[in-house]
């Protein structure tokens, strides 16, 4: 294998491997995730049940932009590789293909990366009221559960299960 194989190799290893670096990629909403700037902060806890429980799609605000830099991390792996087969045009035209396959398939790992899926919580206070929160996944909420509704100082609401 030759020096330029090999660092063409690389950079497509490299660039491949940064897919999952794409921005709004890593964000948890769960019930059990906490931001830093939660820590150490005081937050209010209510007893309530969860009546509704529904599983929704929760969109990530940087959308476009993750699709775009997926489309670009993929067109260049893409064009890396093409680059590397053929002669000639032969080789001009596997790179354009590459580019363009790569292109489209990290636009596609970029759209991958802006949802995720959550759970839409209804839940109802012993004093009759109810309130519906959005969160992620995490932990699992099922209708009918004893729950708490943790609300930080800011105002965010999490529900989690009642030991």
């Amino acid at each position: 294998m030759t020096i330029r194989t090999c660092a063409v190799h690389f950079l497509a290893a490299a660039m491949l491997f940064s897919f999952p670096l794409i921005s709004g990629c890593g964000q948890n909403l769960g019930g059990y995730d906490y931001n830093e700037a939660d820590a150490r902060s005081a937050a209010t806890s209510y007893q309530a049940t969860a009546i509704a429980v529904e599983k929704v799609r929760i969109n990530s605000e940087n959308r476009q932009g993750n699709q775009t830099m997926g489309a670009l991390v993929g067109g260049v792996v893409g064009g890396v590789i093409g680059s590397t087969m053929g002669r000639h045009t032969g080789r001009t035209l596997a790179t354009l293909g590459g580019a363009a396959l790569g292109g489209a398939a990290g636009a596609g790992v970029g759209e991958l990366a802006s949802h995720q899926t959550g759970l839409q919580i209804t839940v109802q206070y012993s004093d009759g009221n109810e309130e519906v929160i959005v969160q992620g996944s995490e932990p699992a909420i099922y209708a009918g559960q004893a729950v708490r509704v943790i609300v930080s100082s800011s105002g965010e609401r999490r529900v989690v299960p009642a030991n």
